[in-house]
């Protein structure tokens, strides 16, 4: 893998083809988008069909039915908003920083002209404990990429090009699950893109992880299915490649999923895993998501 990034990383762009990041990073965003949507209507059924991942989901049991019914009504609970701002436009260097904080508000709950059921209460005093470890995660890693850039324009001095792009999306907001994105972009001649995904179950109030979705196995299941679709991607597209059954990169062919891979669940309630940029893939594939089955009629084991 390390062969890949330093072949990317020598590749220098003319001066007259650099553009300002955020446009760059926005239009790959919107594109990879439209890719992956087409790409998911496209293998999705196949997808269902032959692998069977156990999805926990409301109408599974009559248990997880009864507790649905006292989901907290947390609506508008979550709001996100920026907390620091860093920009930098230089002729060679360009920083546009936006960083993330996400606030709890419980005059927002729906019905909230009535006191808040223990429900409620729980989930509201649970979410503000969750969202206080992500907004101190946020902040630690928008801080290092900060000082980094800045000790880098200190040390370069008038020699190269030094991008920094940072901000948040809010993917998925309904009435179970709160989704938020957070895009790290360096660039240096070349760039370097990646996303940390936080979700909130807002049953409970926690931040999920994989293990509250299937069942113990879910690492060679996951697995399995995304080896599968990068298969299937890289048949119908040549264009298309991960670093799977390559000879030459070996061991840094794509094996597993790590136990806390990253992940979001979408506007369809389905979970998406996601991998940085290099992480399964040469550079200019990018930032690569693979959504998994819709498979709502199964329970967890």
């Amino acid at each position: 893998m390390e062969k890949w990034k330093n072949e990317y990383k020598e590749i220098q762009v003319p001066e007259e083809m650099k553009e300002r990041i955020e446009e760059a990073v926005a239009s790959a965003r919107e594109q990879k988008k439209k890719v992956h949507t087409v790409k998911r209507w496209k293998h999705m059924s196949a997808a269902a069909a032959v692998l069977v991942l156990v999805l926990a989901l409301p109408n599974t049991s009559q248990t997880a039915a009864a507790a649905m019914q006292q989901i907290p009504l947390l609506g508008e609970f979550f709001k996100v908003v920026t907390v620091r701002e860093y920009h930098v436009d230089e002729e060679r260097n360009y920083a546009k920083v936006n960083v993330p904080e996400i606030l709890t508000d419980e005059t927002a709950l729906t019905g909230s002209e009535e006191a808040m059921t223990p429900n409620e209460e729980a989930a509201a005093i649970q979410a503000k404990d969750t969202t206080a470890a992500i907004n101190f995660d946020i902040q630690k890693v928008t801080d290092e990429l900060i000082e980094e850039f800045k000790t880098t324009l200190e040390e370069a001095g008038d020699e190269g090009y030094h991008d920094l792009y940072i901000d948040s999306e809010v993917l998925t907001d309904d009435e179970r699950w709160f989704s938020l994105e957070l895009v790290l972009y360096q660039g240096a001649g070349s760039g370097y893109e990646r996303h940390r995904h936080y979700t909130i179950d807002k049953l409970t109030g926690k931040r999920s992880v994989l293990a509250d979705f299937f069942e113990e196995n879910y690492v060679e299941m996951i697995s399995e299915e995304i080896k599968k679709q990068m298969r299937e991607q890289m048949t119908a597209d040549e264009g298309v490649i991960y670093w799977l059954d390559d000879e030459l990169m070996g061991d840094e062919n794509f094996d597993q999923i790590a136990e806390d891979q990253d992940f979001y669940v979408n506007k369809d309630g389905q979970v998406v895993v996601c991998f940085n940029e290099y992480d399964v893939a040469p550079g200019y594939m990018g930032c690569v998501e693979f959504v998994l089955p819709d498979l709502e009629n199964f329970k967890k084991i």
